[in-house]
């Protein structure tokens, strides 16, 4: 299985989907190793994580038919998006400038 990176406020976003192209009736995780914020955790509680928090997780979907590495379905999820969800980091004297470029696009800040 593979490890993938993603923020508190897209797992969360792909947690409540219920689109059963990605959560199947009766499936669930099994598996799952979590980091958050660079933090080993035995167990994540997806809604209580910050829309800003870094997360690299990995583990399985279960279903009836088969399982499905749980990074391949967030993946394909994420294709299906029309918004991106990013954590970046830049110097601090160019943060006016990202501010209003993301104005112009319709982006907006959710954390910081």
């Amino acid at each position: 299985m593979a490890r993938i990176k993603t923020t508190g406020a897209e797992l969360k976003k792909f947690w409540s989907n219920t689109d059963p192209q990605f959560w199947p009736k009766d499936s669930f995780i099994d598996g799952m190793w979590w980091e958050v914020n660079g933090v080993e955790k035995d167990d994540v509680d997806v809604e209580l994580l910050a829309d800003a928090d870094l997360v690299l997780v990995e583990g399985a979907i279960v279903m009836e038919e088969d399982d499905k590495d749980f990074a391949s379905v967030l993946k394909k999820w994420r294709k299906a998006q029309t918004h991106v969800t990013l954590a970046i980091e830049i110097p601090t004297q160019h943060e006016e400038a990202l501010v209003e470029f993301l104005k112009g696009v319709k982006g907006k800040i959710i954390g910081r």
